[in-house]
């Protein structure tokens, strides 16, 4: 018949559990004698003393907790195993045999080795396409769009980063100093563009009184999205109508347009809070990769990746 393993005492309990029980245990005596006994003894004339000296006293159980505590840091401090603990091979029992004598070694010509190169980066797009248009991140995108009215002799500029209403370009016609349309753009790559953003650009055109705004895109936009827009003054601007219109630009302004697209990285995103280039995040627990900021966790910003 199995001996029945003696049972421990509470403190021996503690002192075998993690450290961070006894010291739940110490905070959780301050608070209860320090706080809740007072709080509901209060208006008791009997209990109000009782608690009292129950608060004067509440160091007491804290401290044996607190030493408990420090107790049971330094037992698993000694039951941890050390580290880089290897077995020689003197100390194991088949180092005492004799061992057989090791083959001879081969001897092979002294043969250099093979340098090893870095693949080449990919090489930069010669010529506009829709696959360029495509592959551009959103920053880029806004400001190709905007050198193109500037390359047309429109004035334009772009809003600053961070929340900027609706309003991604402002034209201006004149000298007046305000802007006389508005551009929204949107880098999506191959994606389609619904109605709901096409609405709110609507909602930023009545509020700042502008009549006539542009809708940029990457992708496509869908049926609903051009009958809304085509009867409030939007010009909508797909990826393929884009192409269309850079190709139309003079050679050297196309070409102009070209390097300023594709200089330095065009493709990660830029984060819309510190204006630097993002990272590529692994998604955890089956959730899809994400683009991170740098500066994380001092900026949160997140953007999901493109299917396409």
């Amino acid at each position: 018949m199995a001996r029945r393993k003696p049972k421990q005492s509470f403190a021996q309990e503690l002192i075998a559990s993690p450290w961070y029980v006894s010291v739940g245990f110490a905070v959780a005596s301050l608070i209860l004698f320090k706080r809740i006994l007072p709080a509901m003894w209060a208006g008791n004339m009997f209990l109000n003393p009782l608690s009292q000296a129950f608060a004067a006293m509440a160091w007491l159980p804290a401290g044996f907790f607190f030493l408990l505590a420090v107790l049971a840091g330094l037992r698993q401090f000694a039951q941890r195993p050390a580290r880089n603990e290897r077995t020689s091979p003197a100390s194991s029992p088949a180092s005492a045999r004799p061992s057989a004598p090791p083959p001879p070694r081969e001897v092979t010509p002294n043969i250099p080795p093979v340098p090893t190169t870095k693949p080449a980066p990919p090489a930069k797009p010669q010529a506009w396409s829709l696959a360029l248009i495509h592959s551009l991140e959103w920053k880029r995108f806004e400001d190709v769009c905007q050198q193109f009215y500037q390359l047309h002799g429109i004035k334009s500029e772009t809003t600053p980063l961070g929340p900027d209403g609706g309003i991604d370009i402002r034209l201006y016609q004149d000298d007046s100093g305000k802007a006389t349309s508005i551009v929204q753009c949107k880098a999506w790559g191959e994606r389609y563009v619904g109605v709901k953003p096409v609405r709110e650009l609507l909602g930023v055109m009545t509020h700042e009184k502008i009549p006539k705004a542009f809708f940029m895109t990457s992708g496509k936009f869908s049926d609903d999205a051009k009958l809304v827009a085509s009867s409030n003054h939007i010009s909508l601007i797909d990826g393929a109508m884009m192409l269309t219109m850079i190709e139309r630009l003079p050679a050297d302004a196309k070409q102009q347009l070209l390097e300023f697209a594709t200089r330095g990285d065009y493709t990660t995103p830029t984060c819309p809070h510190c204006g630097i280039r993002m990272r590529h995040v692994a998604g955890k627990g089956g959730r899809p990769d994400f683009w991170g900021c740098h500066n994380y966790p001092r900026c949160k910003q997140t953007l999901g990746m493109r299917n396409t």
